[in-house]
């Protein structure tokens, strides 16, 4: 136990004598940057081009849903995502998810803030829920980096969060295809409070195909909510989706 106290020290130490790194390039990070050098910052930008509004894949037209929606919608009332899953704001977002790096919620909760402020049905949300992580990863790190995302842009929009739902069983999406993803069981979640009548919000880090946000919003409408939309910092690029 004496071992693990003196190493937790020299960890502390290290990390307050050496000059902090950037996650990405690794280069010194200087002045007030978090996580990031500002080179690295500068490239954190919105996801250019237009979006499907049902699940946020890539699209013809913001008003258009992909084909994918267009043969089944998921349940939710709309999607938005802020960036792509890449280059620094992959860094970023895997060193708020992995690395125990909360100071990034606040610059990335921030922009997921603004990304959701602009959409009409912004002001009708009530309650922000983020995803509940898996029980491992809790076990592993305490705050996971949706609640953390969802505690900032609660408090930068003003809106409530709650812990509205959670999992069943252990399965983890991390690793796993894109075809293994979608065949997550639909009552991988379940409503953890009161939601009857009430417009919601769900906040995830990361989304990939839609299939999580989606058996969330399932959960939440099956206990009664009115309307559910889903917000993700950031989308894995696909580039064999067709749109």
């Amino acid at each position: 136990m004496s071992d693990v106290r003196l190493a937790g020290v020299i960890s502390a130490s290290c990390e307050a004598l050496l000059p902090c790194l950037c996650l990405h390039c690794g280069e010194p990070i200087g002045g007030d940057a978090v996580g990031l050098c500002g080179a690295c910052w500068s490239t954190v930008i919105p996801r250019a081009g237009a979006a499907c509004p049902h699940c946020a894949a890539p699209c013809d037209a913001e008003v258009k849903p992909c084909l994918a929606c267009e043969r089944q919608a998921p349940v939710q009332q709309g999607t938005v995502a802020w960036g792509e899953y890449d280059g620094a704001l992959r860094s970023a977002v895997l060193g708020l998810k992995t690395h125990g790096r909360d100071e990034l919620a606040v610059p990335l909760g921030r922009r997921l803030a603004a990304r959701i402020a602009v959409e009409d049905w912004a002001s009708d949300i009530e309650l922000i829920a983020p995803v509940p992580s898996h029980p491992l990863r809790r076990l592993r790190r305490g705050w996971p980096a949706a609640a953390t995302l969802a505690l900032v842009a609660g408090r930068e929009l003003s809106l409530p969060v709650r812990t509205l739902l959670k999992r069943r069983g252990l399965r983890r999406q991390t690793g796993r295809s894109r075809a293994e993803r979608e065949m997550l069981p639909r009552r991988c979640f379940g409503a953890a409070g009161s939601v009857a009548g009430r417009r919601l919000l769900i906040i995830d880090d990361v989304t990939t195909t839609g299939t999580t946000l989606s058996r969330a919003a399932e959960a939440l409408l099956a206990a009664g909510a009115d309307t559910v939309y889903c917000a993700a910092m950031a989308v894995t690029p696909d580039a064999r989706r067709a749109t």
